[in-house]
C-alpha cells in the first residue's frame, strides 16, 4: 500500500478528473465506484468481464480492507478521500474501475429488456438499474440524451450493483433488430395504457421508460407494439420515473 500525503499528486488528480468529467472518464473509459460490496465483487471475480478494478484509495478509517484486493492500493488523509468521493459522507474507499464495451447481445428465444428514452436524471437511471438487476432483467438500451452510466450519481444511485448490468447505449437501428426478433416494445403511458395489474407478458419483452418531465418520446411511443398504465389514486398525477420502471420490472420479473 503506496501512501499519498500530495493534493498534486498525479494520480490522485487523475481520480478527481474522473469524478468530476465526463470527458476523461470516456477518454479513460474509466469510472469511480465506492463501496466495499461493489469493489469485492469486482476484485472476486463475481462481476461481469467486461468491469475491471484497477486501484483502490482508501483513507485511515478504511485501511484495514486494503489487504482484501491484489490491485494497487493507495492510502491518502481523510480529507483528501473527502475531495475524490462523490457522496457527502465518504465511506472511506473507492476503486477506479476500467470498462470495455460489450457487444450488443439480445437473447433471440426470450428475455427482458428495459429501454430508457431520454432519462436525464441520474439518480433515476441508477435506480432503474439496480431494480433491473435486482429482477433479471438482462440488459439495459440507453436511448436519446439519456443521462450517462458512468456518472458519479448514476453509479452511487445504482447501490453497487453497476458491476452486475449490462447496458448499450442505441441510436433508432435498435428497433428494427428488436422487431427482427419478435420482441414486444411495451411502452409506458400515464392514461390509457394496459393496467399493469392485469397485463400477461410474453416471452420477449422491453419495457420502455421515457424522461421525467415530458415521458416516453413520440417517436418511441409510435413504434411502440403495446403500452401499459399503472393505475394510481385521482390525487396523483404520475409516479417518478424510477419508481415506475421498479414496479413494472417487478410485475415483468422471470
Amino acid at each position: 500500500m503506496q501512501t499519498i500525503t500530495s493534493k498534486d499528486n498525479p494520480k490522485l488528480k487523475a481520480v478527481r478528473a474522473l469524478v468530476r468529467s465526463k470527458k476523461d472518464r470516456q477518454e479513460a473509459s474509466a469510472f469511480v465506484i465506492e463501496g466495499v460490496r461493489a469493489l469485492s465483487a469486482l476484485a472476486d471475480g463475481s462481476a461481469l468481464p467486461q468491469y475491471r478494478l484497477k486501484e483502490v484509495w482508501v483513507s485511515p478509517e478504511a485501511s484495514e480492507l486494503a489487504g482484501r484486493f491484489a490491485v494497487p492500493v493507495y492510502d491518502v488523509a481523510h480529507d483528501m478521500m473527502e475531495q475524490l468521493s462523490d457522496c457527502r459522507t465518504s465511506q472511506g474507499i473507492l476503486g477506479v474501475v476500467e470498462y470495455t464495451s460489450a457487444p450488443l447481445e439480445i437473447n433471440p428465444e426470450q428475455g427482458n429488456y428495459l429501454l430508457v428514452d431520454s432519462l436525464t436524471d441520474p439518480g433515476n437511471l441508477g435506480t432503474l438499474i439496480r431494480s433491473a438487476v435486482a429482477f433479471g432483467f438482462d440488459g439495459i438500451f440507453l436511448h436519446g440524451d439519456t443521462v450517462e452510466v458512468f456518472n458519479p450519481k448514476t453509479v452511487r444511485a445504482t447501490m453497487g450493483t453497476l458491476p452486475f448490468s449490462r447496458h448499450w447505449k442505441t441510436g433508432n437501428e435498435i428497433f428494427q433488430t428488436l422487431e427482427r426478433a419478435g420482441y414486444d416494445l411495451i411502452s409506458t403511458v400515464i392514461h390509457g395504457g394496459e393496467n399493469l395489474r392485469e397485463m400477461k407478458f410474453g416471452r420477449k419483452n422491453v419495457l420502455v421508460i421515457g424522461s421525467e418531465a415530458h415521458g416516453v418520446s413520440a417517436a418511441v411511443q409510435n413504434r411502440a407494439t403495446r403500452h401499459l398504465s399503472i393505475p394510481i389514486s385521482a390525487e396523483v398525477e404520475s409516479l417518478n420515473a424510477a419508481v415506475a420502471g421498479s414496479l413494472c420490472m417487478f410485475t415483468m420479473r422471470p
